[in-house]
C-alpha cells in the first residue's frame, strides 16, 4: 500500500502561513484602529483642557482691568496669549456686554467672525464655563469657543469695622460678575497631529505585519521540515524497513516525537524477532501444553469424583431452587427420600403445602439481599432438618439459592429432653433466688433502721436541695397559668401548645431531679440507690442547667458567659447527678454576688488530654482562707440561719467523687471564686470511692486572700 500524495506541495506549510498571517493582519488592524481612536480622543481632551485653563486664567488676570475698564491694560494682558498659533480670537466684555478688548487672527474669515460674535453674545448670558464647537462654511476650519465670567469679590463691613486700623476685614465676601472672557481655539493643529499620528501608526502596523509574516514563514519551516522527515521514515517502516531511523536533534515536542518514533521502530524490530523465535519454538510449546492439559484433566476428574462424593453424601441433602421456588437440582440423598422432584415447587415437595412458607429462604436471600440464611425446619414426614441457604449464580447471570439440609431429628429429641430437665432446674433456682431476695430485703431493712437517726439529722437539708427544682416547677406553673388566664384555651395557637408542652417536659425533668436529689441524700447517708453510668454530653447537661436557672440569673442581675468547647467527647456519668452538681455551683455563685455580677462557665480538656474540666468563675465576694478547708464538709455554711444547711457542696463533692473526678477551688477575696470540676474520660473499672464524702478532698487546690472571712459556700 503506497502513501497517498499531497494535493499540492507543502500544503500544511501554506495553510499555517495563511492562517497565522491573517490572524496577525486582523489583530494589527484592530489594534491600530483602537490606538488611532484613543490617541485622537486624548488629543481632543488635551485641547479642551488647555482652552479651559486659558480662559479661566484670562478671566482671573483681567479682573482689575475690567473693573477699571482699562483697555490698554487688558490689551497688554492678551497680546502674548493671542500670538499663540492655535488661539483664533480673544474677547473681553464688561458687565454690560460691551467689548473692551478683541483680538483675532488674520486668517479668521468673515463667516467665522459672525459666528464668533453670535457665540460671544450667547455665552454672555451663561453662568460658569461655556463651551461651543463650530466650523466655517467658507474653508471648513473648525473652532472651539471657551467663555468664563470675570468675577470680583465684594466684602460687606459694618460701621464699627470701618474704623478698624489693621487686621483682616470682619465682613464676608460676595462673588459678583463684572464681565466675560472669551477664547477661541482653532482645531487645525489638532487635526494635523491626529493625521500625523495615524500615518505613524499605519506605517508601524504594516512593519509589524511584515515582520510577523516573515517570522511565521521561518517558524513554519522549522516545524514542517521535521514532520516531512517523519512522514518519509514512517512510509519506509510501513514497507518493512524497520532499520529506518529519524535523526532530529531537538529538545522540543518534535524531538520527543522523533525519539518516540525511533523507540517504536526498535520495539517493532525486537517484537518481530521475538515472533520469529516464538514460531520456531511453537511446536515444542504445543507438546508441553498438551502434556499439561492431560495432567490437568486427570486432576479435574479426581476433584469431580471428590465433589460428587460430597454432594451425594447420604447424610447431607442439597437442593438448588430459583426465585419462583422451582427445584432445579436435587442430590441423590434427597431423591432417595422424596423421589425425583426436579421442576416441582419446593414447598409442595418438602412441606406438603399449596403456598409458599412463611419463612422462605428465597425471600431472605434473593429479595432481602442476605448473604446467608440458617434456620431449623420440619418436613411433612415429621423429621427435623438444619437448613443453610446461600445465593448462587450460573454462567448466564441467573440467580438461584443453594440449600443444604442436615437431618438432626435424633439431636432434636435429645435437646427436648435436656430442655425439660433445664426447666425443672430453673424453677428450683427461681425459688432459691426468691428466698435469697427476701433475706436481703430483711437485712437491708435492719441496716436502714439503724441509720434513721443520721437521716433525721439530714432532713433539714432536703428543703435546701429540693427548693431549687421545686422553685423552677412552681415558676413554670405560675407562668403557664398567667398565660392561660390572658388567652382562652380556644384561642391557643400551635406555638402556644408547643410552649406549654415544653413547660410540662421541663417540670417533668425537674421532678425527676427531685427524685435524684433524694437519692443523693440517701447516698450521702450510706443508703444510696445504685445508678448506672452512661455516655453523657456535658455541654448538653450544662445547657439544660442554664435554661433551668435562667430566671434566678436574671432576677439577681447575674450575666452568664459560656464558652463550651464543641470538640469534647462524652464522659461516663449520670446526667441528672451532673446537672445537680452544676446547679449547686451556679446557685452558690449567684448567692456570692448579691449585687449582681458575671458568671463565666468554660469547658475544655486538661493538658494531659485525660480528663474534662468544667470551670465556674464568679465575680463575687470570694471565700476566706480559713473557710476554704471546710466548704465541702457536711452542714458547714457561712449563710444566715434559714438560708442554707451546708449540704450543697458536700453532696456536689460526693457526686463528683462517684464519677471518679475531683473539684478544684481558687478564690481571691473581693474578686471572686473559681470552682473547677474535673471528670475523667474513663472511670476506674472497680468503681470504688477512694474517699468518703465527709472527708476533706486531698489534692484540692484552694487559694484565698479575703480579710473578712465570709464564705460563699
Amino acid at each position: 500500500m503506497r502513501m497517498p500524495s499531497l494535493k499540492f506541495p507543502y500544503g500544511l506549510k501554506v495553510r499555517f502561513v495563511l492562517i497565522i498571517s491573517c490572524l496577525i493582519l486582523f489583530t494589527s488592524v484592530i489594534l491600530s484602529w483602537f490606538l488611532i481612536e484613543k490617541q485622537g480622543e486624548l488629543i481632543h481632551q488635551e485641547l479642551e483642557k488647555r482652552g479651559e485653563s486659558l480662559v479661566k486664567n484670562l478671566a482671573y488676570n483681567s479682573e482689575y482691568g475690567v473693573l477699571v475698564e482699562s483697555r490698554d491694560l487688558l490689551r497688554n494682558l492678551t497680546r502674548g496669549l493671542a500670538q499663540q498659533e492655535d488661539v483664533a480670537y480673544i474677547v473681553i466684555q464688561d458687565r454690560m456686554g460691551d467689548i473692551l478688548v478683541e483680538l483675532t487672527q488674520k486668517t479668521f474669515t468673515a463667516y467665522a467672525c459672525r459666528e464668533k460674535d453670535h457665540i460671544v453674545s450667547e455665552a454672555f448670558k451663561k453662568e460658569g464655563l461655556f463651551k461651543r464647537y463650530y466650523s466655517s462654511e467658507e474653508n471648513g476650519d473648525e473652532f472651539c469657543s471657551f467663555s468664563y465670567p470675570v468675577q470680583t469679590t465684594k466684602v460687606a463691613r459694618s460701621k464699627e469695622e470701618l474704623g478698624m486700623i489693621s487686621g483682616e476685614p470682619a465682613g464676608f465676601g460676595i462673588k459678583e460678575k463684572i464681565g466675560v472672557a472669551h477664547v477661541g481655539m482653532s482645531l487645525a493643529n489638532m487635526h494635523k497631529q491626529i493625521a500625523s499620528m495615524k500615518s505613524i501608526i499605519v506605517l508601524l502596523t504594516a512593519l509589524v505585519v511584515a515582520i510577523g509574516i516573515l517570522l511565521t514563514v521561518f517558524l513554519v519551516n522549522i516545524i514542517v521540515k521535521p514532520i516531512q522527515r517523519l512522514v518519509f521514515a514512517t512510509d519506509k517502516v510501513a514497507n518493512g524497513d524497520l532499520a529506518q531511523m529519524v535523526k532530529i536533534n531537538r529538545r522540543d515536542e518534535i524531538g520527543l516525537l522523533a525519539y518516540a518514533f525511533n523507540r517504536m521502530t526498535n520495539s517493532l524490530k525486537e517484537s518481530r524477532e521475538k515472533i520469529e523465535e516464538y514460531n520456531r519454538t511453537l511446536e515444542n510449546k504445543v507438546k508441553e501444553r498438551t502434556v499439561d492439559l492431560e495432567r490437568t484433566t486427570r486432576l479435574l476428574q479426581a476433584e469431580y469424583n471428590r465433589l460428587d462424593a460430597i454432594i451425594n453424601s447420604p447424610n447431607l441433602g442439597i437442593v438448588i431452587e430459583d426465585k419462583d421456588c422451582n427445584i432445579k437440582f436435587m442430590n441423590r440423598s434427597l431423591i432417595d427420600i422424596f423421589g425425583d422432584q426436579i421442576g416441582q415447587k419446593c414447598y409442595q415437595t418438602f412441606k406438603g403445602r399449596k403456598e409458599k412458607c412463611e419463612i422462605c429462604p428465597i425471600d431472605e436471600i434473593l429479595v432481602k439481599g442476605k448473604k446467608s440464611f440458617t434456620y431449623l425446619d420440619q418436613d411433612s414426614q415429621g423429621n427435623y432438618y438444619e437448613l443453610a441457604a446461600a445465593p448462587f449464580q450460573d454462567e448466564t447471570g441467573e440467580r438461584y439459592i443453594l440449600e443444604t439440609l442436615r437431618d438432626i431429628t435424633g439431636q432434636k429429641e435429645l435437646e427436648m429432653q435436656v430442655r425439660d430437665h433445664t426447666r425443672n432446674l430453673e424453677r428450683a433456682n427461681a425459688e432459691l433466688e426468691n428466698a435469697l431476695k427476701d433475706l436481703k430485703q430483711t437485712q437491708a431493712q435492719l441496716v436502714q433502721a439503724g441509720k434513721m437517726a443520721a437521716i433525721g439529722e439530714l432532713a433539714a437539708g432536703v428543703a435546701h436541695e429540693l427548693n431549687n427544682p421545686l422553685s423552677g416547677i412552681l415558676g413554670y406553673c405560675q407562668f403557664a397559668l398567667e398565660k392561660i388566664s390572658q388567652k382562652p384555651l380556644t384561642e391557643l395557637t400551635a406555638e402556644d401548645l408547643a410552649n406549654y408542652s415544653q413547660y410540662l417536659k421541663d417540670m417533668e425533668q425537674q421532678s425527676k431531679r427531685c427524685k435524684a436529689i433524694i437519692q443523693n441524700l440517701l447516698k450521702f447517708s450510706r443508703a444510696s440507690v445504685k445508678q448506672d453510668f452512661q455516655p453523657t454530653d456535658v455541654n448538653s447537661v450544662l445547657r439544660e442547667t442554664f435554661a433551668f436557672v435562667k430566671h434566678q440569673l436574671e432576677r439577681h442581675k447575674v450575666k452568664l458567659e459560656q464558652e463550651l468547647s464543641a470538640s469534647l467527647s462524652p464522659v461516663a456519668g449520670h446526667p441528672s447527678q451532673l446537672q445537680q452538681v452544676f446547679t449547686n455551683l451556679i446557685l452558690n455563685a449567684i448567692q456570692a454576688m448579691p449585687e449582681g455580677g458575671k458568671l463565666s462557665v468554660l469547658t475544655t480538656s486538661s493538658e494531659d488530654k485525660k480528663s474534662l474540666e468544667i470551670s465556674f468563675a464568679d465575680t463575687g465576694k470570694g471565700i476566706s482562707k480559713e473557710d476554704l478547708g471546710k466548704i465541702f464538709e457536711p452542714f458547714f455554711t457561712t449563710k444566715k440561719v434559714g438560708q442554707g444547711t451546708g449540704l450543697g457542696l458536700s453532696v456536689t463533692y460526693g457526686i463528683v467523687k462517684d464519677h471518679g473526678g475531683d473539684i478544684k477551688v481558687e478564690s481571691t477575696e473581693g474578686e471572686g471564686s473559681t470552682f473547677t470540676v474535673v471528670l475523667p474520660w474513663k472511670t476506674k473499672s472497680d468503681g470504688s470511692d477512694s474517699q468518703d464524702q465527709h472527708d476533706h478532698p486531698e489534692g484540692m487546690v484552694v487559694t484565698s486572700s479575703r480579710p473578712d472571712g465570709q464564705a460563699s459556700a
